[in-house]
């Protein structure tokens, strides 16, 4: 067999290795800005609950404070009443107390209801701030697994792509730069094995003359429908083995309805 195709199918390998971990790579910065906006988010909330609950706090004062006045001006009335020398004076003493006392008794229900609004706000502020408090220990944690994850990918990605280099040094520049032009255009994905006459990426059938020449192992040809360059997969059986042992898991239900519908759509 051809070893430019033992070569090939190898640099497959390490380069859907090195694009599977260059994509868990990139998405750690997304992850711990996701977890930097959770918590932006809930103390933003919890600032919002504590000026709702200062305001609130304010108003219940200025109440108070009018509460008091109304309070003294029903003791001012209730002095002026032995005072008072004639029966008109008295019932307008009597009338401004009794406005005075509704006032007293409505706001007093009212700073009530206020009291109990800042004690439930205080016990919202609490819970919040716990919430808080356990979110930054799980996004601090979280934070520290990223960072040794990351440490491992990047090393992984450096010894991919030094093996990667070795590669490289053993295949025709003519076949690599289509390797590579290839792998660009269609997903990273440029090597792949024609199987029971067919190639395993689109599914068309492959030109018998073609399949035998895939079966000799002396050339590269390239599929005919997508372009992607072929090797004849009894090449390589351990890979059918995996592909077959992959297939025969169980799939969720998910996976089985979107296996469905590709199905359909071919």
């Amino acid at each position: 067999m051809n070893p430019q195709i033992t070569a090939l199918f190898e640099l497959q390998r390490r380069d859907r290795q090195l694009t599977e971990l260059e994509h868990k790579l990139g998405l750690i910065p997304s992850r711990i800005k996701e977890l930097d906006e959770d918590l932006a988010k809930l103390e933003t909330m919890l600032a919002a609950e504590r000026r709702k609950c200062d305001e609130t706090r304010d108003f219940q004062r200025s109440q108070e404070e009018q509460l008091s006045d109304e309070e003294q001006l029903i003791r001012q009335s209730k002095a002026r009443i032995s005072q008072v020398k004639t029966a008109r004076e008295l019932s307008a003493t009597q009338r401004e107390m009794e406005s005075a006392r509704r006032m007293v008794a409505a706001r007093s229900e009212e700073i009530g209801k206020l009291q109990q609004g800042v004690a439930d706000a205080e016990e919202r502020i609490t819970a919040m701030h716990t919430a808080l408090s356990d979110l930054r220990g799980q996004a601090d944690a979280e934070k520290k697994r990223l960072s040794e994850l990351e440490v491992k990918l990047r090393t992984r990605i450096t010894k991919l792509r030094g093996s990667r280099g070795d590669l490289t040094g053993k295949i025709a520049p003519d076949v690599l730069g289509s390797y590579d032009r290839i792998r660009r255009r269609l997903g990273g994905i440029a090597f792949v094995a024609a199987h029971r006459d067919r190639c395993t990426a689109c599914k068309m059938v492959i030109p018998h003359q073609i399949y035998v020449q895939l079966r000799r192992g002396d050339e590269i040809p390239g599929c005919e429908s997508c372009g992607r360059l072929l090797y004849w997969s009894g090449h390589f059986p351990d890979e059918q083995k995996d592909d077959a042992a992959e297939q025969a898991k169980p799939k969720s239900a998910p996976a089985r309805r979107g296996a469905a519908r590709a199905d359909k759509e071919s």
